[in-house]
This record gives structure tokens, sequence and C-alpha cells, in this order.
């Protein structure tokens, strides 16, 4: 190596580099998709390195697909479901039973998943699981201040658990 070689790769060592994102954080680690660099905050490790959170989101976005449109289908499909089902529970007073409750709402809430991904043409959007998730939790709230159903704990148990499997079909896949 000759000497200037070797003073050249010196002063690249002695220089000191910030993160982008924040610039008061040292670091001499950099994205491996855009060279930028980035402090361990800021790193994701991915299987072929790390990378930026902007490089990653990037990626990402080639997954997400729904539109505006599928979001508000998603919403007012899973409400509506929730508040006919709600209204159902209340009437028939079964309510009440919440081991009953429990295990009604495991395979509703998959059914109820399953149709929402359906009706929304098997796309998803960045934030499809929680406009899903909230349009059961709103769907349960409307029908329980309708009827005056608010003492109902078995309810807001079914209801939770069918919003935890709706927002867990969306995250999985």
């Amino acid at each position: 190596m000759t000497e200037q070689t070797y003073e050249q790769t010196q002063n690249d060592h002695d220089e000191v580099t910030y993160c982008a994102v924040h610039p008061d954080r040292e670091t001499g680690l950099r994205c491996n998709r855009c060279g930028r660099y980035m402090c361990a905050q800021c790193a994701v490790q991915t299987p072929v390195g790390y990378r930026c959170r902007e490089c990653v989101r990037e990626v990402d976005n080639k997954f997400f697909t729904g539109t505006l449109a599928d979001s508000v289908v998603a919403f007012a499909v899973a409400a509506a479901v929730a508040a006919v089902g709600g209204f159902l529970l209340i009437q028939l007073r079964i309510t009440g039973i919440l081991l009953l409750m429990i295990f009604a709402a495991i395979p509703a809430g998959g059914a109820l998943a399953q149709g929402i991904f359906r009706a929304v043409g098997k796309r998803r959007g960045r934030y499809t699981a929680q406009i899903a998730a909230a349009g059961v939790l709103i769907g349960a709230a409307g029908v329980t201040f309708l009827t005056g159903g608010f003492r109902s704990i078995g309810l807001w148990v079914f209801a939770g658990i069918v919003a935890a499997l709706v927002y867990g079909r969306f995250r999985l896949n």
C-alpha cells in the first residue's frame, strides 16, 4: 500500500459521521441499500443486512395494494356485521354467559376477517387492520348504545376478541 493511500484510508476512518435522521448522534453505520448514515435506533435489521427505515418502508409499500375505497369497505362491513351480531346476541340474552361468548367469538372473528378480506378483493393497505378492528368495536358500541346493553360484559369480550382476530388476519397476510 502506498503512503498516500494509507493516509487517505486513515483520514476516512478519522472522519466523524452523523445519523441522517438524528444529526446529534455519531455513527459509522450505513444503509446497505442507499448508503445513508444511520444510528442504532434508525437501523432495521433485514435478512440482507441493516437498512434505514425509509428503504424498508419503500419495500413494504410494494405489498400494500389497498385503496381508500378498500378501507371504507372494510370499515363498513366490519361495523355492520358487528352491529347485527351484537344486536342478535343481546336479543337472545346470551351475553351473560361469558364462557360461551369467548368460544363463540373465535370462529365468528375468523369468519368476519375472511369475509372482510374477500370484500376488499384480497387487498390490504397499510392501515386496513386498524380500520377493520375499529369498525368491529364501533359497530358493537353502536348497538349497545341503541339497545341499552352497556352492562353486557359478554358483548364487549366478544367484540374485543373478534376485533383482535380481524386485526391479526390483516397483519399476518
